[in-house]
């Protein structure tokens, strides 16, 4: 297996870089729905109700080929080979990830957001604060605190999901151990090497938003 490494990590990149675009992604997706789930308008509210209830009831694969199919009609993108991928394939299963990130995401957002006591919001409406800036200035920093771990949870998961892509043809990490496995005529080894990849990645995450957690919830206690 060591003359594979190369490949491996090739995938590991491109793992790690699909997932950060999805996230990226998935949480201005999520900030626009809540916003729009949270609106006074029924129509919002509605459209982000239609949206979230889609896309966290249909499977992953499914969403990633639709929208591969239907971006590589409407869209040309230039077939340049990134980490061993085209960007054809890359960008589509980037914004897949990221649509299916955005319904989860806004979830977790509206959680953080209803955690909030409405006293909050009331105290920023008596000091003539508008309610857009109540929002974003008052409400949301000390929802975003509390959804921390809920937000790292969906960057672990986004990880692991990721790994539908090689449906599209996109070389993450489990594409990359489906060719070496068919070219060993052996897929244990390669399958291994993934899975202990997937772990490394998400055990290496998780203790990250464990030290992000402990270092801002010191700063809220010496703030007060």
């Amino acid at each position: 297996m060591k003359q594979y490494y190369p490949v491996f990590l090739e995938g590991t990149a491109q793992t790690i870089i699909i997932s950060i675009i999805g996230i990226l992604i998935g949480i201005l997706l999520g900030l626009l729905f809540v916003m729009m789930r949270l609106s006074k308008l029924k129509v919002f509210e509605y459209l982000a109700r239609v949206y979230i209830a889609i896309v966290r009831g249909t499977p992953s694969m499914i969403q990633v080929m639709l929208i591969y199919y239907t971006l590589s009609k409407v869209i040309s993108v230039p077939q340049v080979q990134f980490l061993g991928s085209g960007l054809d394939r890359v960008i589509p299963g980037s914004i897949a990830l990221g649509i299916n990130s955005g319904a989860y995401t806004a979830e977790i957002f509206r959680s953080g957001i209803i955690s909030i006591s409405r006293g909050q919001t009331e105290a920023g409406l008596s000091l003539g604060l508008s309610e857009k800036t109540t929002m974003f200035s008052i409400v949301l920093p000390q929802a975003v605190r509390n959804i921390l771990p809920a937000l790292g949870n969906e960057f672990i998961s986004l990880i692991k999901e990721s790994s539908v892509l090689f449906y599209i043809g996109v070389q993450e990490v489990t594409a990359q151990a489906l060719g070496v496995g068919g070219t060993l005529y052996n897929f244990v080894p390669p399958l291994i090497v993934a899975a202990s990849i997937y772990f490394v990645l998400t055990f290496l995450l998780s203790q990250l938003m464990q030290f992000i957690e402990k270092k801002m919830g010191r700063k809220y206690i010496q703030s007060n």
